[in-house]
């Protein structure tokens, strides 16, 4: 039986859920763009050979002096991401960095870990966060859908062709 590839959407840290005085789950389907994101998903169509997980650089929701949530800085999530689980998964699987500072994150660490001699680990790619495609225009959104779909189906065929030439 073929493993199946990996898909793990990364954001970049928690989101306060003030009904319950705890942060949402990664992208909860309870969440605004939770619910955008899986929906997306969902439309693009995923094909068998793959698994979808969510997950967030950081795990916890994050606070300026004043109490309000904000939003990571690039050095914090590059600390996070050194010590993240998804320097486990395999050459097969992608890791999708959901908004632009996530991704420049994920390549400084994957950076690193290559000048360090570590070349194995998941293909990175990066797209926008569901929560700024919301806020776009119809048809970027669609774009988003059709982007997200295409992503998903040639990284798993790029991945079921690697298996192949492997056995």
């Amino acid at each position: 039986m073929r493993r199946k590839t990996s898909v793990l959407f990364l954001g970049p840290c928690r989101k306060f859920d003030p009904a319950t005085d705890k942060p949402f789950p990664a992208f909860s389907p309870s969440s605004r763009s939770g619910k955008f994101l899986r929906g997306a998903i969902e439309a693009a169509g995923l094909p068998k050979t793959v698994s979808i997980s969510f997950d967030n650089v950081i795990p916890r929701a994050l606070f300026d002096k004043q109490g309000r949530e904000r939003y990571p800085s690039c050095a914090e999530l590059v600390d996070e991401l050194e010590r993240h689980e998804l320097w486990r998964l395999g050459d097969s699987d992608v890791v999708i960095g959901l908004s632009s500072i996530v991704g420049d994150a994920l390549i400084r660490v994957k950076n690193t870990r290559s000048a360090a001699g570590e070349k194995s680990g998941p293909r990175l790619v990066r797209l926008e966060h569901p929560s700024f495609i919301m806020r776009r225009p119809l048809r970027e959104r669609t774009d988003y859908i059709k982007r997200l779909g295409d992503c998903i189906d040639s990284m798993a065929r790029r991945a079921s062709m690697a298996r192949s030439a492997a056995t």
